[in-house]
């Protein structure tokens, strides 16, 4: 069967979405500056895709093939830059499979580091990555993973919604600035809580291997810089998932006390919203959720939401995160088998605490440090839950530094919600709009009275614009986040997080509760972000990606299945860092298909295309689609 469930013509919402799109051109200027973009834009331009390609067709892979190959996933990433040449050794960190009785619990292992030779000296290496691959075979909702080293988390991911034919997916990620964690022995953590339930019809387990590549250092690739070490921001926990579950205003609290020595100190923090704070930015302001009936599911608390980082009370800085589309995100087949960006590896984000450590490196009291998740509604401001963790890195130096707190300029959230409804269509339009501006300063001292100042700036700017139809089913949302976080010591400049995320999402749910009923949307989402962290080279990064799809559901009363679909998805993506390294690749999939994949740059090899043999060309492939007659749920 197929629908034509979510494409009305509806004249007015689309003229807003018009409007949305040319405020948002007129919003302001890019964060990320010229010299971030130009050589990412100029890269793209010289793709070697060229129309007409006569690409050989794989086998296909629809949900309901018989065949036994499985279907491959992927997020794009840039990969890690290692050394070219020279030693280097791979070590098996855990195989183990999620599946019965896995959720909230995690797979705990002990961690050595690697002594053997070809590693390189313990601690000096060049470069840390690891390798991620996990197979599903069955019927599986996407769940969320997170890896932990000694109780800190260094990687948040998800699943794919595997097919009956089974899913394949690998990430491997640069883990370097993690390296006094994986230069002593510790505990290794993976929650990838998932649940195995007959009559739920979900029965896809996850099978995964995990492993770490560790470089040697050499004259061309010496060992970089990064902290001395590296403090939790989590729960502790021996054996539950560590990351802090939020769900109400208080935040989560963490005691610490930093080394007299300490000169220098940074907060990297994930976070992510879940349940009904899994679409926090397209949810509704409380002020006009009245105007729809329950049934529609309208979630309230409003689009915006910020992290805070708290150091004894005292605001630190703020998170304004990125929108991570998981797997089964609004339109499922959207994003099989090409996953939005940062579903397999989330963003993370970095505020400068230096000028607090006057304070933390004081004996005299206990110190905390707080994150907090913040939203527009009230008692809680937000929806549970969120999952938000973090680590402190700091610097040592060589003497105990004094200093003192010379100014402190963090104002009040500028947010404003406005809105309206049309009688004589019964549309109703909202505009949250917000902004931030942070200036901490501290003057520090070392033995010899020796001054440094050390300044921490934020510029935060938000606006989100939706139009809602037919009570709520069909919605538009636009919304556009950015800002600059910098970080100077003495003038040299240790942080900067220069960054845009745009994201529109076209959603039509008015046949959902009928027999047969379905739903779909379209979804265009941008990542642009330029990054020098505070132990690392500067990267930028440019993803661009336009989505959009249907999928029709069974007859059943209650908990309705998936019995087909439509789905397509391409993407740009651009890289380059401060080595000089590139990598840029145009790919697109439709119908769990591709239609072309290719990959330029200095970096093309570490992160090759997806084999020939298995492009289809601009059709794509068969598709999610399976006979209503048939029993069970298409993963």
């Amino acid at each position: 069967m197929t629908t034509n469930c979510c494409w009305p013509s509806i004249p007015g919402i689309i003229m807003n979405l018009l409007l949305i799109v040319l405020a948002l051109a007129t919003f302001t200027s890019a964060q990320p500056a010229p010299e971030d973009l130009d050589p990412l834009l100029k890269g793209l331009a010289e793709s070697p895709l060229k129309n007409g390609v006569d690409l050989e067709k794989r086998v296909p892979l629809m949900t309901d093939d018989p065949t036994a190959a499985p279907l491959i996933d992927l997020q794009v990433f840039a990969p890690p830059v290692v050394p070219r040449n020279g030693p280097s050794c791979t070590v098996e960190l855990l195989k183990h499979t999620f599946g019965i009785g896995s959720y909230n619990a995690p797979a705990v292992i002990p961690y050595t580091p690697p002594t053997d030779p070809s590693c390189g000296e313990v601690g000096k290496w060049a470069a840390v990555s690891m390798n991620l691959s996990v197979y599903s075979i069955g019927t599986q909702y996407d769940r969320l993973s997170a890896i932990y080293l000694s109780h800190t988390e260094i990687w948040r991911s998800s699943g794919a919604e595997p097919t009956k034919t089974g899913t394949i997916w690998n990430t491997i990620k640069d883990v370097t600035h993690f390296t006094p964690l994986f230069s002593r022995p510790g505990d290794l953590m993976m929650d990838f809580s998932n649940i195995v339930a007959s009559e739920l019809l979900l029965d896809g387990v996850f099978d995964v291997a995990l492993s770490a590549t560790f470089h040697a250092p050499s004259k061309e690739f010496p060992t970089p810089e990064t902290a001395d070490i590296i403090i939790p921001l989590s729960n502790g926990s021996p054996d539950a998932p560590n990351f802090f579950s939020i769900s109400d205003d208080t935040g989560a609290i963490t005691s610490i006390t930093l080394p007299p020595n300490t000169s220098g100190a940074y907060v990297e923090v994930f976070c992510s919203g879940n349940s009904a704070e899994e679409f926090w930015y397209l949810n509704t302001p409380d002020e006009f959720t009245s105007y729809f009936p329950e049934s529609t599911g309208i979630v309230g608390k409003g689009p915006f939401r910020e992290v805070q980082v708290l150091v004894d009370d005292k605001i630190a800085g703020f998170v304004w995160p990125y929108p991570v589309i998981y797997t089964g995100g609004i339109t499922p087949s959207n994003w099989r088998p090409l996953t939005s960006y940062g579903a397999y590896d989330s963003p993370t984000y970095w505020i400068d605490i230096t000028p607090f450590i006057p304070v933390l490196s004081s004996p005299a009291q206990n110190h905390t440090i707080t994150l907090r998740v913040v939203g527009q509604g009230k008692s809680p401001s937000f929806n549970s839950n969120w999952f938000v963790s973090g680590s402190v890195h700091v610097k040592h130096g060589k003497s105990a530094t004094k200093g003192t707190l010379t100014k402190y300029q963090v104002g009040d959230l500028r947010i404003q919600t406005t809105g309206g409804a049309n009688s004589s269509d019964g549309t109703v339009w909202t505009k949250v709009t917000a902004s931030r501006d942070v200036l901490i300063e501290s003057e520090l001292l070392d033995e010899h009275n020796q001054k440094r100042l050390v300044q921490f700036t934020q510029k935060l700017r938000y606006s989100n614009d939706a139009s809602y139809a037919n009570e709520g089913w069909v919605q538009v949302a636009s919304q556009i986040t950015q800002g600059t976080t910098s970080a100077l010591h003495n003038g040299k400049q240790v942080l900067r997080d220069a960054f845009e995320y745009p994201i529109s999402v076209f959603s039509n749910y008015s046949l959902y509760t009928a027999e047969f009923g379905g739903y779909g949307s379209a979804i265009n989402q941008t990542y642009s972000r330029a990054l020098t962290p505070p132990t690392g080279i500067y990267k930028s990064i440019l993803s661009v990606q336009h989505a959009k799809g249907e999928i029709g559901m069974d007859n059943w009363s209650g908990l309705r299945h998936a019995i087909n679909g439509t789905g397509s998805t391409n993407q740009t993506f651009a890289y380059s860092n401060g080595r000089g390294e590139t990598y840029f690749r145009d790919i697109a999939a439709k119908n769990d298909g591709w239609v072309h994949d290719v990959v330029w740059g200095s970096l093309k090899n570490l992160n090759p295309p997806v084999p020939s043999s298995q492009i289809y060309g601009p059709i794509g492939g068969p598709g999610f689609r399976r006979s209503i007659a048939e029993e069970g749920r298409v993963g």
